[in-house]
């Protein structure tokens, strides 16, 4: 009876890298999100302000690869982990319905969501990036 449509497409994390040489990703080039966690925004932004962090006071142009490559390895574990939760939340808001009611899996699914909703909202909302 209900019709579900949601032509929203992520990536995992490219774990190849975002960076080559002296050029880098930031934002959703590099980790798209849904957008049900307002954190594709967030993301670049923080992506923007540890670069430019990471590039100031540069002296030589062969200092910038490795700078680059600082400013990935800052960024990538918690820019990832935005990903997942924002897939991870989209599926649930599709499925909720279906989760919440399942015998046996809908409480247990119930019971960590809100034990690990607030750690989440923690982490994403914080300022410590």
């Amino acid at each position: 009876d209900v019709v579900r449509r949601r032509d929203l497409y992520d990536r995992p994390p490219l774990w190849d890298g975002w960076t080559d040489g002296r050029v880098a990703l930031l934002g959703d080039a590099c980790h798209p999100t849904m957008p049900n966690l307002g954190q594709g925004g967030a993301m670049a932004i923080e992506d923007a302000y540890v670069l430019g962090r990471e590039l100031e006071g540069i002296g030589r142009t062969d200092e910038i690869a490795s700078r680059l490559r600082a400013y990935e390895r800052r960024r990538f574990v918690r820019a990832s982990v935005a990903q997942f939760l924002s897939r991870n939340g989209s599926d649930l808001l599709v499925d909720w319905e279906k989760l919440r009611t399942t015998p046996i899996v809908g409480p247990v699914a119930m019971w960590f969501i809100n034990v690990l909703q607030p750690i989440t909202m923690d982490y994403l909302y914080s300022a410590k990036f």
